[in-house]
């Protein structure tokens, strides 16, 4: 009932944050590097945190992120957490649910915030 509690906190935050603050949008920006891995800079600023975070994508992998505390790198997750392998998420918008949910636990206080194989299937993440 717990996890339920949380994923219900943790899907009014995004639909409330995307409609009604100004201030929390993404800035996309593609661009190559050396490692050959392309990133998507899509930081989503939540009220009166200090946590942003950045999906990427990996040719080789799929979808990650990263989390920044401050401009920071805090968490850098290029495969899906919790979860066997090295297999990164199928989508830019799983990778992005996954680093919104990680950001979320961090703010109640769950530094790490590890994260269950049965949170991602609820969070409708898993391939």
């Amino acid at each position: 009932m717990k996890l339920f509690s949380v994923f219900i906190g943790f899907i009014c935050l995004i639909s409330c944050s995307t409609e009604q603050n100004p201030n929390v949008g993404s800035h996309i920006e593609t661009t190559a590097s050396d490692t050959n891995t392309d990133k998507v800079d899509s930081s989503a600023v939540m009220e009166n945190s200090s946590y942003t975070f950045e999906v990427f994508e990996t040719p080789a992998l799929g979808w990650g992120y990263k989390i920044f505390d401050d401009g920071t790198v805090f968490i850098n997750q290029p495969h899906i957490p919790a979860i066997p392998g090295n297999k990164g998420f199928s989508t830019k918008k799983k990778a992005e649910i996954t680093a919104q949910f990680a950001i979320l636990k961090m703010e109640q206080g769950f530094v790490p915030p590890t994260i269950s194989p049965e949170e991602l299937d609820s969070l409708g993440v898993l391939n």
